[in-house]
């Protein structure tokens, strides 16, 4: 049986596809062949995707989910038949929710993964239900509650800790700051944007955090670690990349380290 193709749309920021992507082969199981690997289409749309956090902030007036319904339009059409955004912020449900809507009363047949669900799930399944999450994220993903879904008392509640207004804008800085930020300098990231990322992690840690999400696929970048001390990191988008193998393959799918 033919498995079948991954879609993934990037360009929201510039290098969250490419990890996305990174992290689908990272979690694979290969006989150590090209042939052997899934496949993987990327579209790269951020020309076409408005930011998300200056739509959700009403500074930015085009919903980006039209960009992101083109992306996925075009992913479908390339062969692609389940999908991610490789975006936190876009699953804020006044983007995610029209989204959604159009993809089912339009097409393209496409199934869509939704990250704050499948991060959500996996927190449960991994730490239980009632955990205490930090959570870093851009400001329009913390103003807007787009992770309050998993707080949510009908899948298992997951306490999630806000860090203080000006730890928060440390962060927001960190990614978008266009001289040192993440969004500017990916590769490597800048010493200060580190810096800063892990103060925040302290930050939370000090009031309670069991763990810390990094809300923001800029954020793996400057903290690739799977825990800093005790403290475990949780990438939503290695959990996507992996509920996407599990998906399409699931004999595929590397045991979690």
């Amino acid at each position: 049986m033919k498995i079948p193709v991954i879609g993934i749309v990037g360009g929201v920021g510039p290098y969250a596809g490419l990890e996305l992507n990174r992290k689908v082969f990272e979690n694979t199981l290969t006989d150590g062949s090209d042939q052997s690997h899934l496949e993987v289409l990327l579209f790269s749309a951020g020309a076409r995707v408005p930011d998300r956090t200056e739509y959700l902030l009403g500074r930015e007036e085009n919903n980006p989910a039209e960009g992101l319904y083109q992306a996925l339009a075009a992913l479908s059409a390339a062969g692609a038949e389940i999908a991610a955004i490789a975006c936190n912020t876009a699953h804020s449900e006044k983007i995610i929710g029209p989204l959604k809507e159009r993809i089912s009363r339009e097409g393209p047949k496409i199934e869509l993964l939704d990250l704050i669900e499948e991060t959500g799930a996996y927190i449960r399944q991994r730490f239980g239900s009632k955990t205490a999450a930090g959570l870093l994220a851009t400001e329009g993903t913390l103003a807007t509650g787009v992770y309050d879904r998993l707080s949510a008392e009908r899948s298992g509640r997951i306490g999630l800790i806000m860090p203080e207004p000006e730890v928060s804008a440390l962060v927001h800085r960190a990614i978008y700051d266009r001289d040192y930020g993440i969004k500017a300098r990916s590769a490597p990231v800048s010493a200060r944007a580190r810096a800063d990322c892990l103060r925040a992690v302290d930050h939370l840690a000090a009031k309670g955090a069991r763990l810390v999400i990094l809300g923001c696929t800029e954020l793996p970048l400057a903290l690739p670690e799977r825990n800093i001390g005790d403290l475990p990191l949780i990438d939503p988008g290695e959990v996507v990349a992996r509920a996407l193998i599990h998906r399409v393959a699931p004999e595929k799918l590397k045991p979690e380290s």
